[in-house]
């Protein structure tokens, strides 16, 4: 098991061949209680699911480059969640 929370990263896109392309790309691991959700969203009928997303604007310690680092949680109405804990901020190092 990883000693990391699923995360995520995006980087800046360097193959971007066309004004359409992405900027930036890169991935995002999703929890199991994160699609447990969003598969009830869907059970609910909602049209399109969504979860939370947090990000971090990093510097990659071996290339010095700046990248966004992602969580994605469970989403919460506002005014849903009661005192949740804020997510913890992630090493600066990529895990991959």
């Amino acid at each position: 098991m990883s000693e990391y929370p699923p995360s995520g990263v995006l980087f800046s896109n360097k193959k971007k061949t066309k004004e359409t392309s992405p900027d930036y790309t890169g991935k995002l691991e999703l929890s199991d209680e994160v699609i447990s959700d969003l598969m009830d969203q869907q059970s609910r009928g909602v049209e399109k699911p969504v979860l939370s997303l947090a990000g971090w604007k990093k510097v990659a310690n071996k290339t010095g480059e700046t990248f966004l680092s992602l969580r994605g949680n469970k989403y919460e109405e506002r005014g849903q969640a009661q005192n949740a804990p804020a997510p913890k901020p992630m090493n600066d190092e990529v895990p991959f």
